[in-house]
């Protein structure tokens, strides 16, 4: 599953810039995936950079979703949908904006704000972490 992902995170940028970021964020990921499976509720993640970006305004995060490893693609694909499904309905309105919605990969990009993050901070059952999204630098 983990090759899979990267295989998948790997075609899409153009450039070697691209895939390098992309492959950083899918080990951020996988790594998170991986703990996620058997964190508790109480061991949610937040990047420190996220807690000082709300406080002055809005920030750009990353929210890794709790999801289980069975099932084939679609089924993986359904859940994952799912847990975005339930975290967008428990945010309060006009406090967050979706950026994009993944689909094979356990991730849903934010753009948020104190008010959200304290809601994401209280869905231990759907939120592994958020961390801040922002650009790498070409290595």
């Amino acid at each position: 599953m983990i090759r899979h992902w990267l295989r998948q995170l790997g075609r899409r940028p153009a450039g070697a810039a691209g895939r390098a970021a992309v492959l950083a964020l899918a080990v951020q990921i996988v790594s998170l995936t991986i703990l996620g499976a058997g964190i508790s509720r109480a061991d949610l993640v937040v990047d420190p950079e996220v807690r000082a970006l709300v406080r002055s305004g809005r920030a750009r995060v990353l929210v890794m979703l709790q999801v289980g490893d069975g099932g084939n693609n679609a089924e993986r694909a359904d859940a994952i949908s799912r847990a975005q499904d339930a975290i967008l309905s428990r945010l309060p309105e006009s406090h967050a904006s979706v950026m994009r919605r993944f689909t094979t990969i356990p991730v849903l990009a934010l753009e948020i704000d104190a008010t959200a993050l304290l809601a994401l901070e209280a869905m231990t059952d759907l939120v592994v972490a958020v961390k801040s999204d922002r650009p790498l630098a070409p290595q």
